[in-house]
């Protein structure tokens, strides 16, 4: 049974969160209750709401981290004190080929998180999904991919990464999804099938090798909802330790719906995971407040035409401007591109979503081969960028009713977090708004297209806001570090951000500022 404080159950009863007990919920259907909550003045931001339980972070893309829209810095800035990125410190963005790495759109992400003051949190090392094609095929000339091959890919990947962020980064999600659900055992990944369990354990250790100082995170999805797989995951900490891997903490996803998991379950994994103590961080946060039938919020399943022309590669335009094609190239290239989309249409239209990446690498491969050596950046760059938004109509806007059921999933999922505030240390929002979502079509956040806030912020305030201040010891500030190198004596120095400009000036710091900074190596 999940306990609530008096204060925080009023505060789920302002949203409209529960009609009945916490335990009650896991059997009894939401039904719309109200009040709902008071709308929170202009001025209040989550960061500053919870500044003293919990960082609160937000996934960015290039769009946003590009500080091209003076809109989208202000609501990041406002309203976040952490982030990650979505796409961009992924295998095949940092090495789409062997020894190969390509830091320039992370380095961007890292440079603005240091200017607006967020903490970095580096997604992911190790995940089978979103893996260049080439990790899983043999050396050419071999026959097979064997072991020791890729043992020796992942150990150069893992720490040539984590070397290059060193002292930006503050935790890594070393290994992401390595369990699957419903039977709880080990995905059978290339890394399991080729170099066993083992590889979970030389992926942690290699990358506090290269970076001591980075806290290392396992991170997965339903582990609140999947018994076995949540098992296995304990199983899993357990087997790190053995191994003398160390392991600061655990990332539950976090891609709930509006009754699943219940808060009850949700209260009961986070308990666990605290009880060996770990670090616990909710890492992907989005609730469905519509039943989506897509597979994802990016590929939609009714894409028709020539929409997968449009939205996975650069047009006809864009080649021209950026690369000078001439006429004899685009006759070249067009038709390798046409052929590669009406493939996809056809993969999204029998569900064979996975393909759709090889498909777009295979075509972009074709056509770097047409180009010139001075083409072949610019183009690389372009078929490197996110693909365009979701595919298909927007969704049409929340009804009242679904607002308010949405406001009351977020307030009863916060007042669990809140609970747990001791064992918390984060809580990341998987994206700024519902139009650059993963999971867009079900209007998953706290902020829709237009950056309005919806009903579920004002209820997530209002769950922070009713919990009484002796409830809620403060905890230490978070404080975003930057690094300095300075030649003599031939230290790294990293230091929170407000005493930055004291550094970089020359300024001395006093003994109570020099004890918080601290010697990385």
């Amino acid at each position: 049974m999940l306990f609530l404080t008096p204060r925080l159950r009023l505060a789920l009863l302002i949203a409209g969160a529960l009609s009945t007990s916490v335990g009650a919920q896991a059997e009894t259907p939401i039904a719309a209750v109200e009040p709902a909550a008071p709308k929170a003045p202009a001025s209040a931001s989550l960061k500053e709401t919870f500044k003293n339980q919990f960082l609160v972070g937000v996934a960015l893309n290039p769009r946003q981290f590009g500080d091209s829209d003076p809109q989208t810095t202000a609501v990041i800035t406002h309203e976040f004190n952490c982030a990650t990125a979505e796409n961009d410190m992924k295998w095949e963005a940092l090495e789409p080929k062997p020894n190969t790495f390509r830091f320039e759109r992370a380095d961007k992400f890292i440079d603005f998180c240091l200017r607006h003051d967020l903490v970095v949190i580096g997604h992911n090392l190790c995940w089978h999904s979103q893996l260049p094609s080439w990790v899983s095929k043999p050396d050419p000339g071999a026959e097979t991919l064997t072991k020791e091959v890729l043992i020796a890919r992942l150990k150069n990947h893992v720490q040539t990464v984590a070397a290059h962020f060193k002292g930006h980064v503050r935790g890594w999600d070393v290994v992401n999804e390595a369990i699957n659900d419903g039977n709880g055992e080990y995905r059978n990944s290339v890394f399991y099938r080729l170099i066993g369990k083992e590889y979970l354990a030389l992926a942690f250790k290699w990358a506090h090798e290269a970076d001591p100082d980075a806290e290392l995170y396992y991170n997965d999805y339903n582990l609140d909802a999947d018994d076995a797989k949540r098992a296995r995951a304990v199983e899993l900490v357990k087997y790190l330790r053995e191994q003398g891997a160390r392991i600061d903490g655990i990332g539950l996803q976090g891609h709930y719906n509006l009754s699943t998991p219940t808060a009850a379950k949700i209260d009961k994994t986070i308990q666990m995971f605290a009880d060996l103590g770990l670090k616990v961080m909710i890492t992907e946060l989005d609730v469905e407040a519509i039943y989506d039938s897509h597979v994802t919020g990016a590929v939609g399943a009714n894409t028709a035409g020539e929409q997968p022309r449009r939205r996975f590669f650069p047009t006809t335009e864009t080649l021209k401007s950026k690369l000078a094609l001439t006429d004899a190239e685009t006759v070249q290239i067009e038709p390798i591109f046409e052929k590669a989309a009406k493939d996809i249409s056809a993969a999204i239209s029998t569900g064979e979503f996975g393909l759709i990446r090889e498909i777009r690498e295979a075509a972009g491969e074709q056509a770097a081969k047409l180009l010139t050596v001075s083409q072949r950046p610019p183009f690389a760059e372009l078929m490197s960028e996110p693909l365009r938004g979701p595919v298909g109509p927007p969704p049409p806007p929340l009804t009242a009713e679904q607002q308010r059921d949405l406001a009351r999933r977020y307030a009863e999922i916060f007042a669990v977090f809140l609970k747990h505030r001791q064992s918390i240390t984060r809580v990341t929002f998987w994206g700024l708004r519902d139009s650059e979502s993963w999971r867009g079509r079900s209007s998953p956040l706290l902020f829709d297209a237009n950056f309005q806030r919806k009903p579920a912020y004002d209820a997530v305030m209002a769950v922070a806001q009713q919990a009484a201040p002796q409830d809620q010891p403060a905890r230490p500030i978070h404080q975003p570090l930057r690094t300095i190198y300075i030649p003599s004596p031939g230290k790294a120095i990293c230091c929170p951000n407000r005493l930055w400009s004291r550094l970089r000036r020359g300024v001395s710091l006093s003994r109570s500022q020099r004890s918080l900074a601290k010697s990385s190596f």
